[in-house]
């Protein structure tokens, strides 16, 4: 490897360094969680906004409750995969998902506030809200069913 080369792969790990770092450390210390987090909430966030813009365009209903329903979908979806893959050494009991479920449904409360604000108050396209959402949302639930919902008992609490 040449020097020049090496100074390119320095100056890449540095930047890598920076981006991480701008990560809360319950992300950044649980990166591969927080990616298979990441791959089952896109599937949750189709189905979620799937519902929400077919109830809405098709069905002419209400935004908010589009994404209620479209959120009951989700959450059921979202709490069997994360509990079998991304946070599988975890306990999963009946306590567990009643976690994940006030996590999920302050998320989804963070979503709802997020759509009246800007559907409501704002006058703007729903749809704006919900992209918002989508960036929003995960990332507060990651960190609350990881530090909650699904934490690993330490081994003086085994």
């Amino acid at each position: 490897m040449t020097i020049r080369n090496k100074e390119r792969t320095l100056q890449k790990s540095s930047f890598y360094d920076r981006l991480l770092n701008l990560l809360p450390p319950i992300i950044r210390n649980n990166l591969v969680d927080f990616l298979k987090y990441g791959v089952i909430g896109v599937v949750g966030t189709v189905l979620q906004t799937g519902t929400l813009f077919i109830y809405v365009e098709k069905g002419h209903g209400d935004p908010l409750v589009g994404s209620t329903l479209g959120f009951i979908l989700s959450l059921l979806f979202s709490y069997m995969a994360n509990s079998r893959w991304t946070f599988r050494k975890s306990e999963r009991s009946a306590s567990a998902l009643v976690k994940y479920t006030v996590v999920s449904c302050a998320g989804l409360l963070l979503n709802l506030l997020i759509l009246f604000l800007f559907d409501r108050v704002f006058g703007w396209w729903y749809g704006y809200g919900q992209i918002a959402s989508i960036v929003l949302v995960p990332i507060h639930n990651f960190i609350l069913n990881k530090a909650w919902a699904f934490r690993t008992p330490k081994r003086e609490d085994r």
